[in-house]
């Protein structure tokens, strides 16, 4: 990562997980994740792409709800499902040397949440790209366009 933070991207979970799991969108992701300089992610992308991971590993398994998921994570073989997830998100973004931040605090986030209209989660990622001053964010989701602050990277 560059010492000029401004420099670099913010790769939101729709980025990641279509570059995890193959899907109709993973060429899209491809494209906008090449377009990232000095990319990171914040805890709450992790967050998300540790669940989704998880999810998708545990329905493997016949896990069909969250109330089936949480009973299983109490069993051994359930906390190796999230160990194994993790690492997967975890070594995809270390492999790629992408940078992880920290959340903002939920004053920040409420306040953006408010001020543009945003679901918390996508509130916490505009709060952490002010807090390291990324201007550009590579998604797949459109909940970030019209926010001034920021700039959406589209695919060339």
């Amino acid at each position: 990562m560059s010492i000029y933070r401004s420099t670099g991207t913010f790769l939101d979970s729709s980025v990641l997980l279509n570059l995890l799991f193959e899907t109709e969108l993973t060429e899209r992701a491809r494209k906008l994740f090449s377009m990232a300089d000095d990319p990171l992610v914040s805890e709450t992308v992790v967050d998300e792409c540790v669940y989704v991971t998880l999810r998708k590993k545990a329905s493997s398994r016949g896990i069909k709800d969250i109330h089936e998921l949480r009973k299983f994570l109490k069993t051994e073989e359930g906390r190796a499902l999230l160990r194994e997830s993790s690492e997967t998100v975890l070594s995809f973004i270390g492999r790629h040397g992408i940078e992880i931040v920290e959340d903002p605090d939920i004053f920040l986030t409420l306040s953006i949440a408010e001020k543009y209209g945003l679901l918390m989660h996508d509130a916490k990622i505009v709060g952490a790209m002010i807090l390291t001053g990324v201007k550009k964010i590579a998604t797949l989701d459109r909940d970030f366009e019209g926010i001034p602050i920021i700039e959406v990277l589209k695919e060339e």
